[in-house]
């Protein structure tokens, strides 16, 4: 019986393990959204998120675009995150006007573009991405948080 039970722990633990390393940048994109949602939808009352990114040459995304929604089928651009600096645009997070209170987005959406190595990508087929967010639940902030801690965990850092 002891023996089982050693068994199932380091099965679990594997299992854990197997799990963090296959987080999706899709997911941890949407729970960098969600833990922030108040930040970034409280000045427009927002009903939906939106995460709208393109992948580059090296399978890791050049950019990213948050756009909110107070009607289905409108939407306004919150951010933007880019990773190279342009004539047209800096790197890092640039919010819109009205948009620079956003919690602890900033930093997660930082160490998450810093560490996109940590994430498994989409389908190299395409190279742009979109992820929907609607007003998470208690039980979606819960899991959001979870899977937040383990990742910024693996890449170094922690949530605050």
């Amino acid at each position: 019986m002891a023996a089982s039970d050693a068994l199932s722990g380091t099965r679990e633990r594997i299992d854990n393990k197997t799990t963090l390393e296959n987080t999706t940048i899709d997911r941890i994109l949407e729970c960098a959204v969600a833990l922030n949602w108040n930040a970034l939808a409280h000045t427009n009352g927002a009903i939906a998120l939106q995460v709208e990114y393109r992948i580059g040459s090296g399978q890791f995304l050049d950019y990213l675009k948050l756009w909110s929604s107070t009607t289905r089928g409108v939407w306004h651009l919150v951010c933007e995150y880019w990773m190279q600096s342009s004539s047209t645009h800096e790197s890092g997070t640039t919010f819109t006007a009205g948009g620079s209170n956003a919690g602890d987005f900033t930093w997660m959406l930082d160490a998450i573009m810093q560490h996109q190595a940590a994430f498994i990508h989409g389908s190299s087929d395409f190279m742009d991405g979109l992820v929907q967010i609607n007003r998470p639940t208690d039980s979606d902030l819960a899991s959001a948080r979870t899977d937040m801690n383990e990742a910024l965990g693996r890449v170094g850092s922690h949530l605050r």
